[in-house]
């Protein structure tokens, strides 16, 4: 599956130049070149990572950081600043960017960060997807734990009642029966202690 990328880019130039390159690399490209066409793209897909330039024409690209850090899987940043905007930069990192470029662009440079990036997102969606199935297994555990009580319970009623009955009751065959079903209630309740031992429910 292609990881999906959206570049925020003013200069329509830049943006079409990073668009080709960056599909070359083998990803699906969205591309906005205002605020609010990023918020749109933001809205309607899920772009692993968003290459932002900081100075657009509606807004700043502080906008669109904030934005991210509001979304449940929120993509990484990588900002573009001018080569003297050094001070940008950090305020960006400190506001959520995974990584910044100065322009003009390094195409080897850009490659590595997006390569990154987009590992480090993969990354994060396994470790988000591993504390689920956890969580999941948890829940799992908690409810076999709570059946096994409440048939080991029922079985104790049912043995107890069988016994009781079986040393009641004159006919043969009637004694014969409540033997199969104390034997086959034992067995149940042998086969819960056999799954507790092993940790299946513990």
């Amino acid at each position: 599956m292609q990881e999906q990328l959206l570049v925020v880019e003013a200069d329509v130039v830049l943006q079409l130049s990073l668009t080709a390159l960056l599909r070359h690399e083998g990803f699906s490209i969205l591309a906005a070149r205002t605020v609010a066409e990023a918020r749109v793209q933001l809205l309607r897909e899920h772009p692993a990572v968003v290459l932002l330039d900081m100075g657009l024409p509606d807004g700043s690209g502080f906008e669109i950081l904030e934005d991210l850090r509001g979304l449940p899987d929120s993509p990484l940043a990588i900002i573009f600043t001018a080569s003297d905007a050094l001070t940008t930069a950090i305020e960006a990192l400190r506001n959520g960017a995974f990584d910044y470029l100065t322009k003009p662009l390094n195409n080897d440079l850009l490659r590595v960060a997006v390569s990154r990036a987009v590992e480090h997102y993969k990354l994060r969606q396994l470790a988000r997807e591993i504390e689920r199935l956890r969580a999941l297994q948890e829940t799992m555990r908690a409810t076999t734990r709570l059946a096994a009580h409440e048939i080991s319970q029922h079985l104790t009623v049912i043995m107890g009642e069988t016994q009781l009955l079986r040393e009641e009751i004159t006919d043969a065959d009637v004694r014969a029966g409540l033997e199969r079903v104390l034997r086959a209630t034992e067995q149940a309740a042998q086969t819960l202690v056999d799954l507790r031992a092993a940790r299946h429910v513990s």
